[in-house]
This record gives structure tokens, C-alpha cells and sequence, in this order.
């Protein structure tokens, strides 16, 4: 499974007018599609970079280099042109193993356990009586998995048994997964601090090129 989601679209048609009306002459204002175009995707790179500082903030993140990889949802930002001021700042991939997460092994008789948010707790990763562990699977990767009967393997139940012994347990197990960077980055705060940083780093930057662009004029 995997997440997909459009985080910041500005569409500036009035901005574009007020700027019209703040400039003097006409060559500025000729240039004021420019002078947005500019302005929109400086506030862009900056939000992109802030969302991911928000989000590790908001999840006990354990591995915060996910939210800078590319394949793992880090944000992109699709610049805006000057015949089309939008930009848009997108994050798309897969949902997490849960280790990426601050996490604590099973122990003999526990369940493994898991906290997602900086402001929960840790929470014992159990279900209907079956507690999550770790284990690592022949590729040598490590995960916490959960038993998910009715299903068993078939394949391999010999070379299982002969490694486990013919009592070992042929239920199925599934890897515990946890929230896409998608998803922590379009988690109500971030989304709420982004927003905000959107307007107040937009205007700011508007406003800086149309006093530089009046500057030159003079």
C-alpha cells in the first residue's frame, strides 16, 4: 500500500492583480506574472523543507532520513510557470515497516511494542491474543510480524520444520506496517503550520520582489 497526496496548491489570480496594481509602470507590470511565478516557488521550496522538520516533530520517527528519500515520499516541488502560478508540492510512496518508528522487542513472554507520535506512548503491538515480535526473514531483513491465522504456509513446511523442529508453528505471519511519509506529512498539524508558513512566506516574498523591481525603476 501507498500514499499519494497534493500538499500545496496556490492559485493567485487576485495576488497576481494586487501586484498589477502595486507597480508603477507598465514594463512591471508586464512583469508581474514573473515577479509571482518567482515569488510562489521560493515560498514552495521553503514550505517543502519546513513540512519534513514539522513531521519529524509530530512522529517518534526513528529513521528521519525516509523523509528526505525520494522513493520513500520525500516531498517534490512542481514549480509554478508564468503562464501557470501554481506550484504544487507532492509526496508519494509505501507505508513504513513499523521499525521505523521508536520501537522495543518482544521479550519471552511480552509483546514487541511501538510508538508512532512524539506526544503518545508506547503501545504493546498485540491483537485478538497474538503478540507481535521480531524475527528476520531469510533476505536477512528484520521486522516485527504478527501471526495471521487461519493462513499457513505451505511451501517449505519441511525445511521449516527441520529448522524449528515438527512442532514449529506453520501460521502464517504478516510484517506490521505503519504511516506512509505521505501520511505524516498531510497529518492536521504539519498541514495547519504549513499553511500558515504558506501565506506569511508568500506575502513576504512578493512584497521583496516588487520593491526590488521598483528600486530598479527609480
Amino acid at each position: 500500500m501507498s500514499g499519494e497526496r497534493a500538499f500545496i496548491e496556490i492559485d493567485t489570480e487576485a495576488q497576481l492583480a494586487a501586484i498589477i496594481r502595486k507597480l508603477d509602470s507598465l514594463p512591471d507590470k508586464i512583469a508581474a506574472p514573473n515577479i509571482l511565478k518567482n515569488a510562489i516557488n521560493a515560498t514552495a521550496r521553503k514550505v517543502r523543507k519546513q513540512i519534513t522538520k514539522d513531521a519529524a516533530g509530530v512522529y517518534a520517527i526513528k529513521d528521519k532520513a525516509i523523509l528526505k528519500q525520494k522513493d520513500q515520499g520525500a516531498p517534490q516541488v512542481y514549480t509554478a510557470s508564468a503562464s501557470d502560478l501554481t506550484a504544487t508540492i507532492r509526496s508519494r510512496g509505501p507505508m513504513q515497516d513499523i521499525m521505523a518508528f521508536m520501537t522495543r522487542p518482544n521479550t519471552a513472554t511480552g509483546a514487541a511494542a511501538a510508538q508512532v507520535l512524539q506526544s503518545g506512548s508506547v503501545k504493546l503491538l498485540e491483537a485478538n491474543g497474538l503478540k507481535a515480535f521480531v524475527t528476520t526473514f531469510a533476505s536477512g531483513h528484520t521486522a516485527i510480524v504478527q501471526r495471521h491465522p487461519p493462513a499457513e504456509y505451505s511451501a517449505g513446511r519441511g525445511s521449516r520444520s527441520q529448522k524449528y523442529g515438527e512442532r514449529a508453528d506453520m501460521t502464517k505471519i504478516k510484517k506490521l506496517l505503519s504511516p506512509a511519509v505521505p501520511h505524516m506529512l498531510g497529518n492536521e498539524e504539519v498541514m495547519a503550520q504549513a499553511e500558515q508558513l504558506t501565506f506569511s512566506t508568500l506575502e513576504a516574498e512578493v512584497q521583496k520582489r516588487i520593491d526590488k523591481a521598483m528600486a530598479e525603476r527609480a
